[in-house]
């Protein structure tokens, strides 16, 4: 009994230094951004359901969709469910395990006049592991961080569908708005071509004028399809956002006055906050913490197991009257000689547990980083919009002012068509820029790691 108890006593020792995890360096937030910007500090609570800032009901209507259909948050939502099963099935073995037996048959016995006879036994068993090391703690642990892991990444999904959904409806409504301007163009280089025909009959123009206002009409018309292949694709990425089939999702994008300008400012809040809210973040640290746990649920195996059991019942056999029984044990065990399996173990979990450190490290950075990214896109795109549209402008009335002066005959048509060029390629940038504004602005939410 001494050497059990010097042998407990040892193990315990032991087990303060081999539980101890490696010092894991933190990652310091940034006291604030780095990227000059004049966006205003928000409070968390104010930005869920960002997204209907844009006053969009399309928008509206298909974020409600895919948060109740999209795959994916169903696959995430039952990944929840099987992490909290798990969780329940780890934590009854910090518990006594009590159960219902019973036993009958026939059997041979040489004291009586009877060659053979029945006999049974029923009643209640119980064990219990006394947890002296922590193996089955550390189990039960490991599983309640996974299941927090698990409903963190459920978050994270929700958060990444939503972004996804606004950012395919503006590509899509950005798609639909450059066929509209490229039709437009079109119908006004028709014109321009009906025009110059006309001159060419009257010896005013020549083939040169003619085959480039055809060109040009050309050249806009084989726009129009890829336009039009940029919207169904964004269109049909909806529909496996929602889990919808394309046609229920077709209704809801009829509406073709949608704008593509979000007109909303953009809001922030500061490093500490994003860190603590993003939900990639928290579901990375929750992994860390059940790595750390499963490694010293592997380390504990290194050390005596201590189970007891009871049991209560009654028993009968021939010639016997049914008889109460109970009994009571005491079981010990330690691995002497695995050949490093123990160890094997060990090791591999205190890899896992630092590729989890690893993963949320770089998580961490990462949440930083998209802010800081979203910020500098922001900034920067909104002041080419800015440019451009002022260009746009500028273009618009030197188309106008070429046409007047080639009637005139002050200019060749060269400069009539390189102004309409220069024209459309002006509005063209300014719907790709107001589309990048907008989607600037869904990744500075995103960013923020609330929906």
């Amino acid at each position: 009994m001494k050497k059990f108890l010097l042998l407990s006593a040892s193990s315990l020792v032991l087990s303060g230094c081999l539980f101890t995890s490696p010092d894991r360096a933190p990652v310091p937030a940034p006291a604030e951004w780095t990227s000059q910007n004049t966006v205003e500090k928000a409070d968390p609570a104010t930005l869920h359901g960002w997204w209907k800032n844009f006053n969009d009901n399309a928008l509206n209507q298909l974020v409600d969709h895919a948060l109740r259909g999209s795959p994916d948050r169903k696959i995430a939502e039952a990944r929840v469910l099987e992490a909290r099963g798990l969780r329940k099935s780890a934590t009854s073995a910090l518990f006594p395990q009590i159960g219902l037996s019973a036993n009958g048959g026939r059997q041979k016995n040489a004291q009586s006049n009877f060659n053979t006879g029945d006999f049974y036994d029923a009643g209640f068993d119980a064990s219990y592991e006394l947890d002296i090391f922590g193996r089955n703690r550390n189990s039960s642990n490991a599983s309640d961080s996974s299941f927090k892991a698990r409903e963190a990444e459920y978050q994270n999904v929700s958060l990444t569908l939503v972004a996804e959904v606004a950012r395919n409806y503006i590509e899509f409504r950005a798609a639909q708005k450059q066929v509209v301007i490229a039709e437009k163009n079109l119908d006004s280089q028709q014109k321009t071509l009906d025009l110059v025909r006309q001159q060419k009959d009257l010896g005013e123009a020549t083939q040169l004028d003619l085959e480039r206002a055809e060109g040009l009409v050309n050249t806009t018309k084989s726009a129009i399809p890829e336009f039009q292949r940029q919207a169904d694709n964004a269109r049909l990425r909806l529909s496996v956002l929602t889990g919808e089939m394309p046609e229920v999702m077709a209704p809801l994008l009829l509406n073709s006055e949608s704008a593509v300008i979000a007109d909303i400012k953009p809001v922030l809040l500061t490093p500490a906050q994003i860190i603590a809210l993003r939900p990639d973040v928290q579901a990375a640290e929750y992994n860390l913490q059940s790595q750390t746990s499963l490694t010293k649920a592997e380390i504990a195996n290194i050390f005596p197991t201590i189970t007891l059991g009871g049991f209560f019942g009654v028993a009968d056999a021939v010639l016997i009257d049914p008889t109460k029984v109970w009994s009571a044990t005491a079981h010990a065990a330690v691995s002497l000689l695995d050949f490093g399996r123990i160890q094997g173990g060990i090791d591999a979990a205190r890899a896992r547990e630092t590729e989890a450190y690893e993963q949320w490290r770089k998580t961490v950075i990462s949440a930083v980083t998209d802010v800081e990214t979203a910020l500098t896109d922001t900034s920067h795109i909104n002041d080419r919009l800015v440019t451009l549209r002022q260009a746009s402008a500028n273009a618009e009335n030197s188309l106008t002012l070429s046409q007047q002066l080639y009637k005139e005959g002050e200019i060749s048509f060269l400069d009539v068509l390189d102004a309409q060029r220069t024209l459309n390629n002006a509005n063209a940038e300014v719907v790709s820029a107001e589309a990048a504004n907008s989607l600037s602005l869904i990744a500075i939410y995103k960013a923020l790691g609330v929906y």
